[in-house]
């Protein structure tokens, strides 16, 4: 949209005309919309609309043919703002916008004129004192009279704070953020915690989630453990209870008594469609991120106690457990007896569970969850880059893009070390039934310099271990981790997942790893990991990967793979994608919600 270009404003058709001063300010219409665009983040076209119909930049006879604009009308179109639960438009955030650059507008001129008369009464005050000093005649009286005539001045000319009642802007400021890949407003989902010990501490980090206290919103998100099922029946009951007022009114009056001790009984009685038909904005997340997972019951408690009364289709249930038979520790065993035997993991690291009887009756979705980027870590790697490598940070703008912007030079860090585990079978000789496996891998590692003795191989444990190397951060385990070429890590026998892998690819290394059911977001074998499925295929990678012929290909891997856990595996984005993913979530053929299964070791 050209100046001088005809827009239909309140069923008349006027000129825009940015060469000309914005109301009495010496600023162009044209950078007053460029101002508006930065700050409230509309469109131009808006932007523009907005000046029009707050009768400013209209362009007059005499001025019409600055830019020689088009005669014909043109019908302003609101740009879409992509509004969690609804599929309206921006028509009222445009509204919104409108009125409250009406408001900032008359206050901006106000204070202005404010501004300027303030200055020459106190220009004129200063000229009298002046002369009153000069004659003796300045006293302490006068003196007082001089600051009580500015302070009331100074209130009376003072712009008044807006209220957010006056209109919806600010409100909207404050809870639409904008989405930085798709460059639109984005309303935030309000999320409620059942304890707040278990609200993330990158919360804030996410534009589309935001903590609420109030749990009887409309449309508000509720998110507890398994363990908090019992603890919230009773509060559900009640929330069911609004949904339901007219009919509880019309069958129990005004005997609130009666009602709130029959409610649970009532809600039992309805149907699971009348029960999913109130509130259905309103949804249950019950987070599950125990090692060995639910078990038959909170499925079964989630069905017969939850769901009773207040249906399934609010109800998602969340888990890092949705594999079975993850027997490595057996793997290992028969190994060690006989090499010929089991050489392949093969069924070894599990199965599936399914989960689709469960679907429709107990829960509308089971996903999948994953460990993230461990935040501290990655500031550590930041900082790490930064006191060494200042380089790196040139081009780089923000603490947010820093981290994924480093990301070549991370990857292309000097590695003198060739092969790194950080684990042997010391660290957990008490728990030898959970680390068979993984002292077993480490083990096969350490052997490699003596078939070739070229290779460096570090086992050694390196840092924190245990319940400190998940709340402090080691600066040595820090420095291994960028000074590795390849980070060789097996999970504990009998459950998969953990958080040495994402920490395995902030480094930038390339990570070689053992066979998962399902992977994190976005981990591809052989583009951003590369997966082992024995100890001969582990050992042939190994060699594969150090070839100096390979080297660009190992850097390659290992940079996408810092990239995908900065990009899609920090916690904001995984309880995103579980909470936001509605309808349109994949359900794969054992009911679970998170990817398709496709195979041991494979995406």
């Amino acid at each position: 949209m050209e100046e001088g270009e005809r827009i239909e404003v309140g069923g008349k058709s006027v000129k825009f005309c940015g060469e000309i001063n914005w109301g009495k300010t010496s600023i162009s219409c044209k950078n007053r919309v460029g101002f508006l665009v930065n700050t409230y983040h509309i469109s131009p076209r808006d932007a523009k609309v907005s000046l029009l119909e707050s009768e400013n930049c209209i362009c007059s006879e005499s001025n019409s043919n600055i830019s020689g604009g088009s005669e014909i009308p043109i019908q302003t179109k609101p740009t879409t703002t992509v509004l969690s639960r609804t599929t309206e438009t921006n028509s009222t955030s445009l509204r919104a916008t409108v009125a409250a650059t009406k408001q900032f507008e008359n206050r901006e001129t106000q204070l202005t004129s404010d501004l300027t008369t303030i200055s020459l009464s106190l220009f004129a005050t200063l000229a009298v004192m002046k002369y009153c000093r000069r004659k003796g005649i300045l006293s302490v009286y006068a003196l007082g009279f001089v600051i009580l005539f500015y302070q009331s001045l100074l209130l009376q000319y003072m712009p008044q704070q807006i209220s957010f009642d006056e209109f919806d802007l600010p409100s909207l400021l404050t809870n639409a953020q904008i989405d930085k890949n798709s460059n639109v407003n984005v309303i935030p989902t309000k999320v409620w915690y059942f304890d707040d010990k278990y609200v993330p501490s990158t919360s804030s980090n996410s534009s589309k989630l935001v903590q609420t206290m109030n749990k009887n919103e409309e449309a508000v998100l509720w998110i507890l453990r398994l363990a908090d099922m019992p603890k919230i029946l009773t509060i559900a009951a009640e929330r069911m209870m609004s949904g339901l007022e007219k009919q509880l009114q019309h069958k129990f009056g005004n005997n609130q008594q009666q009602l709130r001790t029959n409610i649970t009984g009532y809600l039992r009685n309805m149907t699971q469609d009348e029960l999913n038909n109130v509130n259905p904005e309103w949804k249950l997340f019950i987070s599950d991120l125990t090692d060995r997972g639910v078990g038959p019951w909170g499925l079964w408690y989630m069905k017969t106690e939850l769901a009773a009364i207040l249906g399934w289709k609010r109800i998602h249930y969340i888990t890092r457990t949705t594999q079975d038979g993850h027997h490595m520790d057996s793997w290992a065993t028969q190994s060690k007896q006989n090499s010929q035997v089991a050489s392949d993991f093969g069924s070894f690291a599990g199965v599936p569970i399914n989960f689709t009887e469960h679907l429709g009756n107990s829960c509308a979705s089971v996903q999948r969850s994953t460990y993230g980027v461990r935040d501290d870590i990655n500031d550590a790697i930041v900082n790490y880059m930064r006191h060494n490598f200042p380089s790196a940070f040139e081009w780089t703008n923000d603490n947010v893009t820093n981290s994924l912007a480093i990301s070549p030079a991370v990857a292309k860090l000097s590695r003198p070390m060739d092969i790194r585990t950080f684990w042997n079978a010391t660290v957990c000789e008490s728990r030898a039934n959970r680390c068979n496996f993984r002292n077993h891998v480490a083990g096969e590692v350490a052997s490699l310099p003596s078939k070739h003795p070229s290779i460096k191989v570090d086992t050694d444990v390196i840092g924190f271990i245990h319940n400190a190397g998940r709340k402090f951060v080691s600066p040595d385990y820090i420095q291994a981790l960028l000074t590795t070429k390849i980070i060789v890590l097996a999970q504990r026998d009998k459950w998969e997942g953990h958080l040495r892998l994402m920490e395995g690819l902030l480094s930038g290394a390339l990570v070689l790893h053992d066979p998962q059911v399902y992977w994190p977001y976005g981990i591809v074998d052989g583009v951003n990991i590369v997966v082992y499925h024995s100890m001969f295929d582990l050992e042939e990678k190994i060699l594969y990967y150090l070839d100096p012929a390979n080297e660009q290909e190992r850097i390659m891997i290992g940079q996408r793979g810092r990239e995908i856990a900065l990009s899609e595996n920090r916690l904001w984005h995984n309880k995103e994608r579980l909470l936001l993913n509605g309808e349109k979530k994949y359900v794969n053929d054992y009911g679970v919600s998170y990817q398709p299964w496709k195979g041991h070791g494979n995406p």
